[in-house]
């Protein structure tokens, strides 16, 4: 029926092992336009990017002797380091020092900016929420939800905290946490700060990613974003 027809494809998707069937039914783009141009012709916000390395990216980590993760199993000794935090070895404390520079950095410039920290997996996102929570109890205090968790274990409420967060008008909540959920398919045209908070593990999902912050809204002052890495 439609094979007579030429028929066009547009993806805004970078090519990767999920959607590939696009690029086997379609081809070879015949054109591609990069994010970097699409920055340089005023039609995608321009990011800064603030390099932060804890001392446990830096240097690594060993446990003491008998330590334990967040389920009371004992750390087995050994050296860890950045690709090894929350997926081998649960570190809290790299967390905390990780939400502490967040809220730092938000108190001087901007509080109230739409954030979303990219955490390694859904328990990850919610130790950084209540991390993040307990730094900004003012707000939290008048503002419940100015922190909140957005993975699959929230279902219908994730959603709506999702949707709130997309509305331009509604100011909270600020921040949200999540894993792999918001990293595609999420509008939030007034998002100023993406944070990685996890190894990214490809360039083409480093682009989705930081895609969450590239939408320029004028109106209500976006110009520009930052990626905190």
């Amino acid at each position: 029926w439609f094979e007579p027809a030429t028929q066009i494809g547009m993806t805004a998707t970078p090519r990767r092992e999920d959607n590939v069937d696009t690029y086997n039914y379609f081809g070879d783009p015949l054109y591609e336009y990069s994010l970097a141009q699409g920055i340089a012709d005023g039609f995608l916000a321009p990011y800064r990017v603030h390099r932060v390395i804890s001392d446990y990216d830096a240097a690594g980590w060993r446990p003491t002797r008998g330590e334990l993760d967040r389920y009371g199993r004992e750390i087995p000794d050994a050296e860890y380091s950045t690709r090894d935090f929350e997926r081998v070895v649960a570190l809290r404390a790299r967390t905390q020092a990780i939400a502490r520079h967040l809220a730092g950095f938000m108190a001087e410039t901007d509080r109230f900016a739409k954030t979303i920290v990219f955490c390694v997996d859904q328990e990850h996102a919610l130790e950084m929420r209540q991390a993040l929570a307990a730094l900004n109890t003012d707000l939290v205090k008048d503002h419940p939800d100015y922190v909140c968790r957005v993975t699959s274990d929230e279902g219908d409420v994730g959603s709506a905290h999702r949707a709130k967060f997309q509305d331009v008008e509604t100011q909270t909540p600020v921040i949200l946490t999540t894993s792999q959920l918001l990293t595609t398919g999420v509008d939030a045209p007034t998002c100023k700060n993406v944070v990685l908070a996890r190894v990214v593990g490809s360039m083409p999902e480093f682009k989705q990613i930081i895609g969450r912050g590239t939408r320029l809204r004028p109106d209500y002052g976006k110009l520009a974003f930052n990626i905190i890495d």
